[in-house]
Parts: C-alpha cells; structure tokens; sequence
C-alpha cells in the first residue's frame, strides 16, 4: 500500500505499530470451539487480551474480549456474544489518534481496517511506545536557550566558535538528563500499563511545569536587568511563590474537573490533579533559583539557566508525579 506522505508522516502512521499476532476466528465458532483454537495456537499470540471475529469474507465483524469467554457456556455462538460496535482506525490514521482512541474508551489494542478488513492490531506496548516518543520530543524541545536581555554576551559580535562553545555544554547537560529520565519512567512500566490515562498525561504535566517555570524565569532575568540590586530578592520571590500556588491551585483543580469529566475516573483524576498542582509550584521555585544562581555564580543566566533549569524542573516533575502516583493508585 502506497500513502502519498512525506517520509516524516509516514513514520507517524499507525501502520508502522501493527502486528497479525493475534487471534482471529470465524462467526461461525462457538465459546468451546474458541478455547481449543487459542489453547492450540497460544504460542503464535503477542496477546489473547481481545479476540477478532470475521465472518466469510474476511470482515471483521466483532471482538470479545478472553474473559468474557469464559462467562459463557460451550455451546454459546462467538457472534451472539460479540462486541460489534468496533473502535478502529484506517491505515493512513497518525499514531497520536491511536493512542487518542485507546483512552478514551479505555481498550488495550485497537485494530486497523480497511475496506472492512481487518490489516493488524495495534497493542498497548506499541501505544506506549507513541506515547514515551512523544514525551522525548517535548523534553528536547524544551532544552532549548530560553532568551533574557541582560548585559553579558552580545551575540552578533561573539566569534561563532566561542558561542558554540557556551551552548552546547549546556544542551550536553539536558542530554544526560533526558536519558536518565527514560530510564526512570521505564521502572514504572507495570504501572503505566494497568493505567494507560496515566501515560498520557506525562507530557501534560511536564510541559505545564515547564511552561509555568519560564515564565517565572523569564521576567526575572528581565527584572535583574531592569532593577539590579534595587531588586528586594526576598519580596520577589515570596510574591512569585504565591502566584505559583494560586496558578497552581487553578490549573490543578481545572484538571480535575476536565478528566473527571471526560474520563469518569475521580480517583485517577485527582491523582493527576494533585501532581499538577505540586509540579507547577517546585518548577517555579526550582527555575526562579536556578536563574539567581547562576546570577550570584557570574553565569550568564539567559544562556545556562534555560537548558540546566528545564531539565532539573522536567526530572523534578517526572519523579514527582511517579511518587504521587505509586503512593495512591
């Protein structure tokens, strides 16, 4: 099959995560006939967590979950017992409306159809694969030199090898940090999968402390420009602290009410709520300091506090929202 897409879009399709390793039986079957099909040929399965029916055509025409299997007597026919309102995407779906699809109906795979046949089935690794993908573009993007107007450095007029040179230790620093990170969310694996809702947030609450930490950081390098030691740093960063807790507050409650709204999980809701509300709030703190040590320590806070601020404020709020998580769900 062709799709006239870039060779960028074409890896972001959901076909790339497919695989025919699943079990697939005909309408015709029934419950007993279906035990000895998956007992004969388990060992051909990536999983037995859904099984697709089709009928003579080669359709699919419905999916009944293994469990729901054993809730019915042997003789019981698949396609009187079968989920026929099927959640499925085409070939040319992003993986992103995969991994949209999942959560919302709460399903671990979702098949890919076309012309009413069924192409592949994506599984929930795969999904959380997208998912963690994701969360590295975010995290690299957000390691990048963050702009401050202070008398240090003039980039038009330093050599190009000597801005080099200031950067990229820098952008090393957030490197290292991102690879520690992986491996840190790769320990909660059991967890992310028992809870898929969980993984999709990971990106929320990194970006969100993120975004709420350069703003924090941003005015401030304005405001030592603007006022130097006129700056009461004290004041300053009780009144930021308590805008980050009213921000924090804010955004975290809204969360709340929006997944609890959309998904109908108020436990997990507030798991993810809490989380929010914790990260804004040491992001803040965390990017204010940053930016004030570097000041102290004669660093230029506009090129090293950007890339060493955001990759301590994502890990901070990494391992913050695992704990939150390990400890209540």
């Amino acid at each position: 099959m062709e799709v006239n897409k870039s060779n960028h879009e074409k890896k972001d399709l959901a076909i790339n995560y497919i695989t025919n390793r699943v079990p697939i039986i005909p309408d015709s079957y029934n419950v007993n006939q279906t035990h000895r099909f998956i007992n004969k040929n388990i060992k051909n399965f990536e999983t037995i967590d859904y099984i697709y029916i089709v009928d003579r055509k080669k359709n699919l025409v419905g999916i009944i979950s293994i469990k729901e299997i054993f809730r019915h007597s042997p003789k019981t026919k698949i396609k009187d017992i079968m989920f026929k309102n099927i959640v499925s995407v085409s070939p040319n779906a992003g993986n992103q409306r995969v991994a949209d699809l999942a959560l919302k109906h709460g399903i671990k795979a979702i098949p890919i159809v076309e012309n009413g046949k069924m192409l592949g089935v994506i599984l929930t690794n795969k999904i959380l694969s997208i998912l963690n993908r994701s969360l590295h573009r975010n995290i690299l993007y957000f390691a990048g030199i963050h702009k401050g107007h202070l008398d240090y450095e003039n980039t038009m007029q330093v050599p190009l090898p000597l801005t080099l040179l200031h950067r990229i230790p820098w952008l090393v620093v957030g490197l290292i940090g991102v690879l520690f990170i992986a491996a840190f969310i790769d320990k909660y694996e059991s967890i992310l999968n028992q809870n898929l809702i969980l993984a999709f947030f990971i990106p929320a609450i990194v970006y969100m402390s993120n975004a709420l930490g350069t703003q924090h950081q941003t005015l401030f390098i304005r405001d030592l420009a603007l006022f130097g030691k006129e700056l009461n740093l004290v004041k300053y960063f009780l009144k930021q602290m308590l805008i980050s807790l009213i921000i924090g507050a804010f955004i975290g409650g809204t969360t709340f009410l929006v997944v609890s709204y959309f998904w109908q999980q108020p436990k997990v809701s507030f798991v993810i709520s809490l989380a929010m509300f914790a990260t804004l709030v040491i992001s803040s703190f965390i990017s204010l300091l940053t930016a004030y040590l570097f000041k102290t320590f004669g660093q230029d806070p506009a090129l090293g506090s950007g890339p060493f601020a955001t990759i301590i404020s994502d890990s901070s709020s990494i391992v913050i929202y695992f704990v939150i998580v390990s400890l209540m769900i």
